[in-house]
C-alpha cells in the first residue's frame, strides 16, 4: 500500500487533465502488447489466415467490463486482488481463498511463457548483431536478464518504462501504417478476406483451430494474469487513497468521478491493444498464410519483419527489430515487476507480511522478482534450442485462456455485484459484464466441442 495522500482529491475534469490522470491501463497495455500481438496472433494468422479474425477482435473487447469491474472494486474498497478473492465464500487454506491458490499454481505455468519472450527476444538480438560466439542467443539472454534485474533492483524500471513506452508507440504506428500501405502491394487485403474473419468458423482445420481460439483468448487485449494486476497499479497510482475510506465526506461523489477515470483509462488501453492486434493479425494473415511459409524457431520475430520489409522495404528490417526488442522487453519488465507485488501482495495476505512496513514489502517484492527472473533465466537455458519460442509463448497462453482466463472471470463477475451499493455498476454495466462472461465461455466450450 502506498502512503495516503494529505488530503483526499476530486477526479479531474475536462479532456487533457483526464489523459493526464491515466496510468495504470498505459502499463497494462505495455505489457498486453508483447508475445500475444507480436507472436501469437501473426503466426495463427498465418496458419489459419482470415479466418480466426472473429476470435482476435472478441478476446481484446470482451475483456473490458472485466478489467473495469476489478479495477471498481480495488479503489472502492481499497483493496488487492488477493484480499479481494478472499472476500469469496469457499474453502480457504492459510487464511487464502481456494480461488487464490489455484490461480497463483495456474500462474506459475502460464509464466513459461516469459522464457519464450526471452528467447525471441535474444534470437532477434542475434539476428540483428551476432556476436563472435556460437551461443549468441545464449549470451544475449544473459544480458536481458542481468539489465532486467539491474532496472527492478535500481527501481529505474519506471522512466524506462516511459522510454520503452514511447518505442512501443512509434512501433505500433508503424505498424498501422503497414497495414494501410500493403493494400498497394501483391499482398492487399480485400473486403472477402474481411468478411471471412467475421463469420465465426474455425475453418476447414476445427481441430487445430480451437487450439489458437483458446490460446488467443488467453493471450490477446488484457489477458488474465494482467487483470489480476490491475488493481496494483491502481492502487499504486492512489486511486483508493484519493477516494478516502467509508464515511469521509463527498466520498460517494469523489469515488464516482475518480471510477469514471478508472473507465476511460480501461478505454484508452483496450482501444490500444484492439488496433494493435487486429493489425498484426490482418498484416500476418496477408503476408504470411497461402503463401507457403509461416514463422517459426529461434528467429521467430525476425521472421514476422516481412510483415515491414514487404511494406516499406528491406532498410526496415533495423525498425522493426529494434521495435519488436522494446515491445517483447516491455512485457518482460513489466512481468516481473507485477510478479513481485504479487508475491508481496500473497505474503501480507497470509499474515506473513506487514501491509504497512512499505520498507518490507518493497524488500519482499525486490527478492520475489529475483527469483522469479532467475527461474525464467534457468528454463531458458534448458529449453534454448529445444522449443521454438513461439509453441513456448502459445502453450502457455493457451493454459491462460483455459484455465486461468474462466476463474478469474467468474470470480470478477461475484466481486462485481458485492461492490459497495451506491458505487455499484448500474443495469446496463451488469448486463454487458454477464454477457462478456457467457460469450468468453461459450467460446471456450465450443472450441472444445469443435476438437472433439
Amino acid at each position: 500500500m502506498i502512503e495516503p495522500p494529505a488530503r483526499y482529491v476530486e477526479s479531474p475534469r475536462g479532456l487533457f487533465p483526464t489523459l493526464c490522470a491515466l496510468g495504470p491501463g498505459i502499463i497494462v497495455a505495455g505489457s498486453v502488447i508483447g508475445g500475444g500481438e507480436l507472436i501469437n496472433a501473426p503466426v495463427q494468422a498465418a496458419r489459419f489466415g482470415f479466418v480466426l479474425l472473429w476470435a482476435a477482435l472478441l478476446a481484446c473487447v470482451l475483456k473490458f467490463f472485466l478489467q473495469v469491474e476489478i479495477g471498481r472494486y480495488a479503489i472502492v474498497h481499497n483493496c488487492t486482488t488477493f484480499e479481494a478473492l478472499n472476500l469469496i465464500p469457499g474453502f480457504k487454506m492459510k487464511g487464502i481463498s481456494w480461488i487464490s491458490w489455484v490461480y497463483v499454481f495456474g500462474y506459475t505455468i502460464t509464466q513459461v511463457g516469459l522464457v519464450g519472450i526471452l528467447l525471441a527476444i535474444a534470437g532477434l538480438l542475434s539476428k540483428i548483431c551476432p556476436l563472435p560466439t556460437e551461443n549468441s542467443v545464449v549470451c544475449y539472454g544473459i544480458g536481458i536478464y542481468v539489465v532486467t534485474q539491474l532496472l527492478l533492483w535500481l527501481s529505474a524500471y519506471a522512466l524506462l518504462e516511459k522510454i520503452v513506452m514511447v518505442l512501443v508507440a512509434f512501433f505500433s504506428l508503424a505498424a498501422m501504417l503497414a497495414l494501410v500501405l500493403i493494400q498497394g502491394t501483391d499482398y492487399r487485403i480485400s473486403s472477402q478476406d474481411l468478411l471471412a474473419g467475421m463469420q465465426f468458423s474455425f475453418g476447414g482445420q476445427p481441430a487445430l483451430a480451437t487450439v489458437a481460439v483458446i490460446s488467443m483468448i488467453g493471450a490477446l487485449g488484457t489477458t488474465a494474469n494482467e487483470l489480476f494486476q490491475y488493481p496494483y497499479w491502481l492502487l499504486e497510482k492512489g486511486f483508493a487513497e484519493y477516494i478516502g475510506p467509508p464515511g469521509t465526506e463527498n466520498r460517494i461523489s469523489r469515488a464516482r468521478g475518480w471510477i469514471r477515470i478508472l473507465r476511460f483509462d480501461v478505454c484508452v488501453s483496450t482501444l490500444i491493444a484492439t488496433v494493435i492486434t487486429a493489425t498484426f493479425f490482418l498484416l500476418g494473415a496477408a503476408v504470411f498464410y497461402g503463401h507457403g511459409s509461416e514463422p517459426q524457431g529461434i528467429g521467430v520475430v525476425q521472421e514476422i519483419s516481412r510483415i515491414f520489409t514487404v511494406t516499406y522495404g528491406r532498410e526496415s528490417h533495423l525498425l522493426f527489430g529494434l521495435g519488436a526488442v522494446a515491445t517483447l522487453f516491455s512485457t518482460l519488465l513489466i512481468s516481473s515487476a507485477a510478479s513481485g507485488r504479487m508475491g508481496a501482495d500473497l505474503l501480507g495476505t497470509i499474515g506473513y507480511l506487514k501491509r504497512t512496513d512499505t520498507v518490507a514489502v518493497h524488500r519482499w517484492q525486490q527478492r520475489i522478482h529475483t527469483f522469479y527472473l532467475a527461474m525464467v533465466l534457468v528454463v531458458f537455458l534448458i529449453l534454448e534450442g529445444r522449443q521454438p519460442p513461439a509453441m513456448i509463448v502459445i502453450f502457455a497462453q493457451f493454459v491462460s485462456g483455459l484455465f486461468l482466463t474462466p476463474l478469474l472471470m467468474l470470480s470478477v463477475g461475484w466481486l462485481a455485484f458485492h461492490t459497495e451499493k451506491p458505487l455499484r455498476m448500474g443495469r446496463t454495466s451488469a448486463t454487458c459484464l454477464l454477457v462478456s462472461i457467457v460469450v468468453v465461455c461459450s467460446c471456450i466450450v465450443a472450441a472444445l466441442w469443435a476438437r472433439i
